[in-house]
C-alpha cells in the first residue's frame, strides 16, 4: 500500500515568493518611465494625472525608459531565479545533455500543444470582443501602452527571448518546484502555479489567458521534468502570437476562415495535451526535504 505523501505548508508559502519578487522588479522597472512621463506631461502644459498610466507612458521618452526598464528587469530576473533554481533544485537533479532533453516526440508535442493553446486563446479573445467590446478596447489600450510592440528588435529580444526565459525560471522552475515539494498532488500543483502566473500579468483579460497558458506549461513541466522544454514552449507561444498571428490577420480573410484555422489548431493542441498526459512522469524531485530521504533513483535519466 503506497505511503501517503506528507504535506509541507512552508514550501507552499515559499512558492508565492517568486510572484512577489516579480511584481517588485516589475514596479522598479516601470517607475522611471512613469516619472519621466509625469515630467513630460507637466512640461507640455497638460494637467498632471498620475493615475493615467497609459497617458504618462505615451510620451516617446517614457517609452524609451520603459523599454530599457523591461529589458533590465528580465535580465535581473533571469540571474536571480536561475541562481535560486540552481542552488535549490538543479544541483539535486541528474544532469543530461540537450540531445536527450529535447527528444523529437517531446518537442513536437510541446509545440503543437502551445500553438493549439494560443489558437484557443485567440478564439476566446474574439468571442470576448463580440460580447464585451469595451473590455477588449481597454485591454488593447493597456497592451499598447507597454511600448514593446513597435520595435521589431526590442520585441524579439524581450517578448520572445528574455521575458519567456525569466518567467519560466520564476514559475515553472521555482514556484512549481516548491509546490511539488509541498506534497500537493500534481493537479493542484499545476493549477496553483498557473493561477499565480495569471495574477502576475495584472489585468483581467491577460491574467485569464495567461492562466490557461500556464496550465499548458505546467503540464509540460510536470510530465517532462525539463525547464528547457517549457522555455522553448513559451518562446514559441510569444513568437506565434506576436508574428504569426499578425501575419494571418494581415491576409484579410473572411471570419469563417480564421475560425477554421484557429479551430483546427486548437483541436490539434487538445490532442497533443491528451498525448502528453499519457507520457510517463519524470521524477525530477531528487532532494531531501525535512529529513525525508528521496526514493531510489530510477535507471532512466532524469531531466533537469
Amino acid at each position: 500500500m503506497p505511503t501517503k505523501k506528507k504535506f509541507y505548508p512552508a514550501f507552499l508559502m515559499i512558492s508565492f515568493l517568486p510572484l512577489v519578487i516579480m511584481l517588485c522588479l516589475n514596479t522598479a522597472a516601470t517607475m522611471p518611465a512613469i516619472f519621466i512621463g509625469a515630467y513630460q506631461m507637466n512640461k507640455s502644459g497638460d494637467e498632471l494625472d498620475i493615475t493615467n498610466t497609459a497617458g504618462l507612458l505615451a510620451f516617446p521618452e517614457a517609452q524609451t525608459a520603459l523599454t530599457v526598464g523591461f529589458i533590465c528587469y528580465a535580465i535581473a530576473a533571469i540571474i536571480i531565479f536561475y541562481i535560486w533554481y540552481k542552488k535549490t533544485f538543479l544541483k539535486h537533479q541528474i544532469k543530461i545533455d540537450n540531445k536527450t532533453a529535447f527528444g523529437v516526440k517531446s518537442v513536437v508535442l510541446s509545440i503543437l500543444l502551445i500553438i493549439g493553446t494560443s489558437s484557443l486563446i485567440s478564439l476566446g479573445l474574439y468571442a470576448l470582443d463580440e460580447l464585451a467590446p469595451s473590455v477588449m478596447e481597454s485591454y488593447s489600450e493597456t497592451m499598447s501602452s507597454a511600448g514593446l510592440g513597435s520595435n521589431f528588435l526590442i520585441t524579439l529580444i524581450y517578448a520572445c527571448i528574455l521575458g519567456p526565459i525569466a518567467e519560466e525560471l520564476m514559475f515553472r522552475a521555482v514556484t512549481q518546484g516548491y509546490l511539488r515539494r509541498s506534497g500537493l498532488n500534481a493537479v493542484a500543483v499545476i493549477f496553483i502555479q498557473a493561477i499565480l502566473f495569471g495574477i502576475a500579468h495584472m489585468n483581467p483579460v491577460q491574467s485569464t489567458y495567461a492562466t490557461v497558458f500556464g496550465l499548458s506549461l505546467g503540464l509540460l513541466r510536470h510530465k517532462y521534468g525539463n525547464i528547457r522544454i517549457t522555455c522553448l514552449a513559451h518562446i514559441v507561444f510569444n513568437v506565434f502570437g506576436t508574428f504569426v498571428q499578425s501575419a494571418i490577420a494581415s491576409l484579410d480573410m473572411p471570419d469563417a476562415a480564421y475560425f477554421a484555422i484557429y479551430g483546427t489548431l486548437a483541436v490539434i493542441g487538445i490532442v497533443a495535451a491528451v498525448l502528453i498526459g499519457k507520457e510517463p512522469v519524470k521524477d525530477i524531485d531528487l532532494y531531501k526535504t525535512a529529513g525525508v530521504t528521496p526514493a531510489p533513483v530510477a535507471t532512466e535519466p532524469v531531466q533537469a
